[in-house]
C-alpha cells in the first residue's frame, strides 16, 4: 500500500528520495520500540507494554486513513508523470505495452486486470524482478545475520564484557542505517537526473552495487579490528549499517519500478516474501556453521 502511493505521489526523479525517508521507519521503529514499550511497562505494568505501541499505532492509522489520498488524481491534482510513460525499467513491460494499445482504443473502455494478470503476467514472467528478489534474499541473508549473531561474536570476539555492553557496541548498525538509507535515495535521485531519463532502474541498480562493494569491505575492516579499539568496531559497525540498509531500501523501489502502477503491490508482496525467506536462512543455518567451523567460516558465508 505504501509503495504504490509512493509511487503515484512523487515522479521518478525524487522518488529514491522520499522512499529513503518512508524506509528509515525500520531503523526509527527498532530504536524507538525499547524505549517506548520500556518506558510504558515500567511506569504502568507489562501490559502497558504491548498497549502503549499498539494504541499509538492505531491512533496513527486512523490519521493516515482519514487524510492520506491513494494517488494525486483523487485529491483533485494532475498526475506526477505519464501514465502511458514506462515505468522506468531497462525494458518494456508487458503492462505498459497493454495501456499504450488500450489508449490508442479510446472506444473502449479501459479493463481492470485480474489477479492473475498482476501476479503472474506482470510480476512473476518478469526475469528483471527475480533478479532482484535474488539480491534481496542475500540481503536480507547478511542483514539477518548480522543483526542476530554479532552480539554474540562481540562477546566471544571483541572483548564485551557482557551483552549489555555489546548491544551498545552493536547500536550503530540502526543509526548507519538510517543515514544509508536516506543518502542512498538522494544519491541515486541525483544520478538519474544527470542523465538523460533512460535506464531509471539501472540507474539506482549501480548505486545498489557500490553500497553492496562497501558492505563488504566493512565486514572485512570489522573482523580485523583489534578487541581493544572500541571506538573502530562501533565505526565499522556503523559503516556496515550504513552500506546495507541502502541496497536493501533501493531493491524495494527498484521492484515498484519495474511494473506499472497497478501490480506495485504485487511485485512488492512477492519481493518481501523472498526477502524473509533470506532472512530466515540466517537463522538455523548461520548457527550451524558458527558452531561447527566458526566465526571465520561466518564471516565468509557474508562476504559470499
Amino acid at each position: 500500500c505504501c509503495a504504490r502511493i509512493l509511487t503515484s505521489w512523487f515522479a521518478t526523479e525524487e522518488r529514491g528520495t522520499y522512499w529513503g525517508m518512508w524506509n528509515i521507519a525500520h531503523n526509527l521503529g527498532g530504536f524507538m520500540a525499547p524505549l517506548l514499550a520500556g518506558s510504558a511497562a515500567s511506569s504502568l505494568g507489562w501490559k502497558w507494554g504491548m498497549w502503549a505501541p499498539g494504541m499509538i499505532g492505531m491512533v496513527v492509522g486512523c490519521i493516515l486513513v482519514l487524510g492520506v489520498k491513494d494517488k494525486p488524481e483523487t485529491a483533485g491534482f494532475d498526475p506526477v508523470e505519464d501514465p502511458t510513460a514506462g515505468g522506468g525499467s531497462d525494458g518494456a513491460t508487458s503492462e505498459t505495452e497493454a495501456a499504450e494499445e488500450e489508449e490508442e482504443l479510446p472506444a473502449e473502455a479501459p479493463q481492470k486486470e485480474s489477479i492473475r494478470q498482476i501476479l503472474f503476467d506482470n510480476v512473476l514472467k518478469n526475469p528483471f524482478i527475480w533478479g532482484m528478489a535474488l539480491t534481496y534474499f542475500f540481503v536480507y541473508v547478511i542483514r539477518q545475520g548480522v543483526t542476530s549473531w554479532f552480539v554474540f561474536y562481540m562477546l566471544q570476539e571483541k572483548g564485551a564484557l557482557d551483552a549489555g555492553v555489546a548491544a551498545q557496541r552493536v547500536s550503530g548498525l540502526e543509526l548507519g542505517g538510517l543515514v544509508g538509507s536516506l543518502l542512498a535515495g538522494r544519491l541515486s535521485d541525483m544520478y538519474i537526473a544527470r542523465s538523460d531519463g533512460g535506464g531509471i532502474v539501472g540507474k539506482r541498480v549501480q548505486v545498489v552495487i557500490a553500497y553492496t562493494i562497501g558492505v563488504a569491505c566493512m565486514l572485512l575492516a570489522f573482523r580485523g579490528v583489534p578487541a581493544q579499539w572500541v571506538s573502530a568496531q562501533w565505526l565499522c559497525i556503523f559503516m556496515i549499517g550504513f552500506f546495507l540498509y541502502g541496497p536493501q531500501m533501493l531493491i524495494g523501489l527498484c521492484g515498484a519500478e519495474l511494473v506499472g502502477p497497478a501490480s506495485v503491490g504485487a511485485s512488492e508482496g512477492f519481493l518481501g516474501w523472498i526477502a524473509y525467506l533470506g532472512a530466515a536462512n540466517a537463522g538455523v543455518p548461520l548457527s550451524i556453521i558458527v558452531r561447527d567451523y566458526g566465526w571465520n567460516a561466518y564471516f565468509t558465508t557474508l562476504l559470499c
